[in-house]
Order: structure tokens, then sequence, then C-alpha cells
């Protein structure tokens, strides 16, 4: 068998078909990504923007529509209360709260969740299906995940105790 060299002046060479591969990313920010608490989901109107970097979302229209339900989906909470993020926010949201803004740019505004009830804070994670992306074959995990702070029940507890025979 022959033995071949590569010779330094052919490096340059080589080098030049070398391609830089840049991994996509997705940014989360708006106004339930800032500060949310618990009656700010049972309000609703708080926006969670998704922004691609490196991909962009599958074109606007019919594609980009079958995919609604599947980013939707992707909003998961580390907790698993019966009343939290996944049971009341998720998985009962309308497709129509998720509008593809521009290319690289989601806006999910999320309707009012009456019936959400936390007892501990929720962490949200952020997952991009790659079948929203035109590219990238793999899921993107949006950074950085939010958080959602509990409220107390808003009412103070009181304790009343009538004294018999005290005093007299």
């Amino acid at each position: 068998m022959p033995v071949i060299l590569i010779q330094p002046p052919i490096r340059p060479f080589v080098r030049q078909f070398i391609r830089r591969i840049t991994w996509p990313s997705a940014a989360v920010t708006g106004t339930a990504t800032a500060s949310i608490i618990e009656s700010d989901v049972v309000t609703g109107g708080k926006t969670i923007i998704l922004t691609l970097s490196g991909d962009t979302w599958v074109t606007a229209g019919a594609s980009f529509d079958a995919q609604r339900q599947n980013i939707i989906n992707g909003l998961d909470s580390a907790q698993s209360e019966l009343t939290g993020w996944n049971n009341e926010v998720r998985d009962k949201e309308v497709v129509t709260a998720v509008v593809r803004t521009s290319d690289t740019v989601v806006t999910i505004t999320l309707s009012a969740s009456a019936a959400y009830d936390i007892t501990a804070q929720e962490t949200i994670t952020v997952t991009i299906p790659n079948t929203a992306l035109a590219a990238w074959p793999s899921d993107i995990t949006a950074q950085p995940t939010f958080t959602v702070a509990i409220v107390g029940g808003g009412y103070i507890q009181t304790t009343s105790m009538t004294l018999v025979g005290v005093g007299h």
C-alpha cells in the first residue's frame, strides 16, 4: 500500500474546506420571564418571547400553524402540581396564543388560567421542537429558564377565643 503524506503546503488548502459549525440557540424573554407571580398567570396577558439564533422558524402559514401546539407543549414546569403550570397553563393554552412575529421570533401571550394555584415556586423550561425549526434536526432548549413565584392565598388566618368564668 502506498503511503500518502500531507505536506505543509497542502494544509491551507484543506483548511479552506473545513466549515465551522454553529449550533443554533434560543433566548427566552418577555413580560412573563422578567418577574411573574401566580396572580399574573391567573390574570393572563403576560408574554413569552422566543428568539432564535442560527436557525429560523418554519415558514409562516400552514407550516407554522401546524407547529403551534408543539411549541406550547415545550413550555414545561419542573414541578407537577395538580393545579400547576403543566395542567392549567401548558395543557389548556390555545394555539392562537402563539404568533410568528418574524422569521426568528415567536411571541406567546398567555391566556388567563383561573384555576392556576401553586403551593411552591415553579421553574419553567422552554424546549423548542425541531419540527418548528426550518433546518436544525434537534430540539433546542431555550435559555434562560424562568420561575413563577407563589403568592399566598390572600387571607389572614385569625383565631378567636372566648374566656368564660374568668375575673368574676
